[in-house]
């Protein structure tokens, strides 16, 4: 067996009885049941036997025979694309076996056969969903309220069950006279829909049937949930609706529970505020459905398609819903007090984020497909912020720095660049007044360090601002991104630590390592600008690793730094206590005993990384970004010593742009010839020369070089030493290649050499 077979193989067998024991706790005499419906697969339909003997196996650790089975299941022609003929079948499998979801969420979580675990729970809930969603299967059920007592309970049981899906049609019943005699059971009914109900709920205050608005208000009351309180007090305070509608929004609001009841004397302005703020934090109780990957959000529909159907939901990705609600809760605050700078802010980093979620680089101003809560052609998050102005901007950027939210900075950034001057952008602000560039140079995220360089660079400011110190460093640092990789280990066992390292150096990383969180934090810190993943093993003592995880989320500049835990043997209830701290943090099992990690091994360290770096935030810099971000960074730093100004230092990146004439890229290396240039450095000049006088370099480079080296000496005179001096009149004098000799020679006169060298030149080229 090969030693990647036998790391996976060992994965399992360690993995299968923690996940054996914890499902026989949840599932008492599943494993024997699924037994008995092998035995019984005859007269079993294909989905049903797959489906039994998936779980079986499951539950008895055989991870590569069940995965077998759910891959059978996944290609069956009824499941794919699931008919209803099947979905009922799907549901009535998952009824009948209980703990089914929790065996496949168990699986998903701990296993190595997550991802066709993922795709049956999200047949099963498809199949749910479309089962709940039934107007007929809904109204047949609100007939039944007006039904015996067994029936009641069953329809209730059942529209709970439809949740929010029947709210629309147990209104669009309520606003029919004609059925006026099962009003009173529908409104019974209503409130005990609880939670799911809310949403559609407040969309429906937006109807025009008036009689029905109060039904929705009473309902609202009625469930108490508090973030109806905003739409409630709107409608209060509206002038537009008359005043029995205004009362039976008070009384509703008199009937919400809270415990500070003086929240309800709040203007429905501040209210809507506090409320986008809780979406945007993502309180618990705001959160769609987690089994489902689409959340709804509602909308009144008016005039004739209201009495139709009075509400619409439109889907949106979950990741995305509350972000999209905080925008709708801000534009409703606004709407009633536009004289709200954080609002506006708040706006427009919800919008930073939702694109981000979506996939979409916030900086950019090209068209892109968005979620279906916006209308065709709507612009991007960057035509708004830059809209907006510096000041909101600023206040964006502020909460960006405060919860280290990359996407909200980079937009920010990006806005601020080409809105705001010097003094807005070197301010140094609070909360009011919002963050200055220059906070964020020490953002946990080396991409908005190197973008708030350039900005802060660019508007090249006359006077020493707070942070100033940073910017050219930073610019520095953007000059050395390559691509490689770089990586720290915290890991007691010096061999498991060597093996790791050994492994990680050879694919080319750069690797700080330790068996103490401080000892590689220090090494990381002095040698390398950022870092692309952490690795902790499980047994670390100085500090532990939960310790140590405090610890790197606390720090300044590898705080996003995405981590993978190394479980060892024996371990295994470290990983409770991992997911309480952190649930971003990956983890792999560290199965391969005295022979110690390997290259396989190693590679799983490397796709869990993988698997997890989104959850931080962590991005990877393309080759192609980083070459972009280092030739502005090479024209920024000659620009700004061009200038002579007093503000930056900018000798401090002058080994970077030596360190970059070493690079691929020829375009970089010409950038980084003619911002030596502009250096009064005699190293600088030097640095220059080697590349112009190096027969390897290409022709281009060559040119290039040389006239960086005669500006250079045309700026600050002769700082090239002996030999350079010499093997430059060579050249100039007898170079073969006359466009490189005639470059050379130009290069000479710039230096204005002593008229006894000059002669050289005349007297070395035959006339005949």
């Amino acid at each position: 067996m090969r030693r990647a077979e036998a790391t996976v193989e060992l994965s399992l067998r360690v993995l299968a009885p923690l996940l054996a024991t914890t499902l026989a706790v949840l599932t008492p005499g599943l494993s024997a049941r699924a037994q008995d419906a092998g035995e019984d697969a005859a007269t079993n339909s294909e989905i049903e036997q797959h489906f039994s003997d998936y779980l079986h196996y499951a539950l008895v650790g055989r991870f590569e025979i069940a995965d077998s089975h759910a891959q059978a299941l996944l290609e069956n022609p009824d499941l794919n694309p699931l008919t209803d003929e099947a979905a009922d079948e799907l549901i009535r499998l998952s009824d009948e076996r209980e703990q089914s979801m929790d065996i496949l969420l168990l699986i998903v979580n701990n296993s190595t056969i997550g991802d066709n675990a993922k795709k049956v729970i999200d047949l099963i809930n498809e199949a749910h969903l479309r089962e709940r969603k039934k107007p007929t299967r809904i109204l047949d059920h609100i007939e039944m309220l007006a039904g015996e007592p067994n029936q009641q309970a069953f329809a209730l049981e059942q529209l709970q069950a439809s949740g929010e899906y029947a709210v629309p049609w147990m209104l669009k019943v309520l606003a029919d006279p004609t059925r006026a005699q099962l009003h009173p059971s529908v409104l019974a009914t209503l409130p005990k829909l609880g939670k799911k109900a809310i949403n559609p709920l407040i969309a429906a205050l937006d109807l025009e049937d008036e009689a029905l608005l109060h039904f929705v208000m009473q309902t609202l009351g009625k469930i108490g949930y508090p973030q109806a309180l905003p739409y409630l007090k709107r409608l209060a305070e509206s002038s537009e609706h008359p005043p029995g509608l205004r009362d039976s929004a008070r009384e509703a609001m008199d009937l919400i529970v809270l415990a500070n009841p003086d929240v309800k004397d709040h203007s429905a302005a501040r209210l809507f505020a506090q409320l986008a703020q809780s979406y945007f934090s993502e309180t618990d109780s705001l959160m769609p459905d987690p089994r489902e990957d689409n959340a709804n959000v509602w909308y009144a529909r008016q005039g004739a398609h209201a009495r139709e159907e009075p509400l619409e939901p439109v889907a949106v990705p979950r990741d995305v819903y509350t972000l999209v609600k905080c925008m709708q809760t801000c534009r409703a605050s606004i709407q009633l007090d536009p004289a709200q700078p954080g609002m506006l802010a708040l706006w427009t980093a919800a919008n930073f984020r939702r694109e981000a979620r979506l996939g979409m680089n916030v900086e950019s101003e090209e068209a892109a497909v968005s979620e279906a809560t916006r209308p065709e052609n709507w612009p991007r998050s960057i035509y708004f912020a830059r809209s907006f102005g510096p000041e909101i901007c600023r206040l964006a950027l502020s909460r960006a720095v405060t919860l280290g939210d990359r996407d909200i900075a980079l937009g920010a950034i990006a806005a601020l660049d080409v809105t705001a001057g010097p003094a807005a952008m070197v301010h140094h602000g609070d909360a009011f007044t919002g963050a200055s560039l220059a906070e964020a140079l020490h953002f946990p995220d080396l991409l908005v360090r190197i973008k708030a360089a350039l900005a802060l660079g660019k508007a090249m400011p006359q006077d020493n601002f707070h942070g100033s110190e940073h910017v050219v460093p930073t610019l520095a640092a953007a000059l050395s991104i390559t691509g490689k990789k770089f990586y720290l280990i915290v890991e007691p066992n010096e061999v498991a630590r060597r093996k790791i390292k050994d492994a990680l150096t050879a694919g080319g990383a750069g690797v700080a390592s330790s068996g103490r969180l401080s000892a590689a934090l220090d090494e990381a810190h002095k040698n390398f600008t950022h870092l692309d993943g952490i690795f902790l093993a499980s047994d670390m003592a100085q500090s532990t690793i939960i310790e140590a995880l405090r610890e790197i989320q606390a720090h300044e500049r590898f705080g996003k730094t995405p981590i993978v835990a190394i479980v060892k043997e024996g371990d295994t209830l470290i990983l409770d206590l991992l997911r309480t701290e952190d649930n971003r943090v990956g983890s792999v099992f560290d199965t391969t005993g005295e022979l110690g990690p390997d290259a396989a091994f190693v590679e799983t360290l490397l796709d869990k990384l993988k698997g997890v770096a989104p959850k931080f935030g962590y991005q990877e810099i393309s080759p192609e970004q980083a070459e972009m971000l280092a030739l502005e960074a090479a024209a920024l730093v000659g620009r700004l010593a061009e200038s002579c100004a007093g503000v930056f230092d900018v000798y401090v990146a002058e080994d970077a742009l030596v360190g970059a004439l070493e690079q691929p890229s020829e375009k970089l290396q010409v950038t980084a010839l003619d911002a030596l240039a502009k250096f009064r450095s005699a190293s600088a000049q030097q640095s220059i020369a080697r590349v112009a006088l190096a027969s390897a370099s290409s022709e281009s480079l060559r040119l290039a070089a040389f006239s960086a080296l005669a500006e250079s000496a045309r700026q600050f005179g002769i700082n090239l030493d002996e030999r350079q001096t010499n093997e430059l009149m060579v050249q100039a004098r007898g170079e073969p290649n006359l466009t490189l000799r005639t470059a050379a020679s130009r290069t000479v006169g710039a230096m204005n050499l002593p008229p006894v060298r000059s002669a050289e030149i005349l007297l070395t080229q035959q006339e005949r």
